[in-house]
């Protein structure tokens, strides 16, 4: 059984000395990356607020959206073997898209308003979850603060909801499976179980940090470059596709996205090149 790599930082790299620099390729990309990211954000930000609920709440979505991607690009410039926890910030992009498009994916403005009173309610029950946590935890205050605010929305979801024209109703939101097929994307969930495995520590996830198993086994930071393409792909459909419905209900002016996935696809191309002429190696 093999001891595991010294990786940690020292008094010349306090906060991290990389165990294995990004190639140069895996850079590119994420500064292709970061310039969608901006020239979204630019174009996005010319909307006006109006009077729908469904897109300003779906616009406040993709800035969650957004900075669970800037998390994931700052870890993939600084050390190939944080694959892992780039994973977990990959999932939750895709989710967040996965949510804004389901979300925004009737053509009826009537029929979004009504999933985004479906998305309040289930806010208003965790706020009522929690309290109930609280409550039952002689430690912790009396939850009070959780309970109004689930109150306050309540009052706000019940207010609407009396408006909508007849023949209107609030749609609670499915499972993400659901969600997916829902949109058209059921192929993508096997994406959403990867990860997962990130997220809740199965032995996939731990492979990246584990060989073998029993008297054979070996511990240490095995990520490798190749182990970055799949999460940057679902990155990249997931800031596209939740994009393009985002700026499409906003009415703002279109951007360009044709241009920018050309740039990201021959990143794409010269790093998976590279991988294929066995310049990384995952042993």
């Amino acid at each position: 059984m093999t001891e595991d790599p010294t990786n940690t930082a020292t008094s010349e790299a306090p906060w991290h000395k990389p165990v294995r620099p990004p190639a140069e390729e895996l850079l590119q990309l994420t500064k292709t990356l970061d310039r969608c990211i901006a020239g979204f954000l630019q174009t996005r930000n010319t909307a006006k607020f109006g009077h729908w609920e469904a897109p300003t709440e779906a616009r406040a979505l993709s800035n969650l959206m957004i900075r669970n991607l800037e998390a994931f690009l700052l870890m993939a410039r600084t050390d190939e073997v944080l694959a892992g926890p780039a994973w977990t910030c990959a999932r939750s992009v895709f989710e967040h898209a996965v949510r804004i498009i389901w979300l925004l994916y009737p053509d009826d403005p009537f029929d979004r308003e009504c999933r985004w009173l479906g998305f309040l309610a289930d806010t208003e029950r965790s706020h009522k979850l929690v309290a109930e946590a609280m409550q039952n935890d002689p430690a912790s205050p009396d939850g009070s603060h959780h309970r109004q605010r689930a109150d306050a929305m309540r009052i706000f979801r019940e207010g609407v909801t009396a408006k909508l024209p007849a023949g209107y109703t609030p749609q609670r939101p499915p499972s993400f499976e659901q969600m997916l097929r829902s949109i058209d994307s059921a192929q993508m969930y096997r994406f959403y179980r990867e990860g997962s495995q990130f997220v809740h520590g199965s032995m996939w996830g731990t492979s990246l940090y584990r060989k073998n198993l029993g008297t054979d086994a070996e511990f240490g930071d095995f990520a490798h470059t190749i182990h970055w393409l799949l999460p940057l792909r679902l990155c990249w459909f997931s800031l596209r596709d939740a994009g393009q419905i985002l700026l499409d209900r906003l009415q703002v002016p279109s951007y360009d996205w044709g241009r920018i996935e050309k740039e990201v696809d021959q990143d794409f191309q010269r790093l998976t090149e590279a991988l294929s002429q066995s310049k990384f190696t995952t042993e």
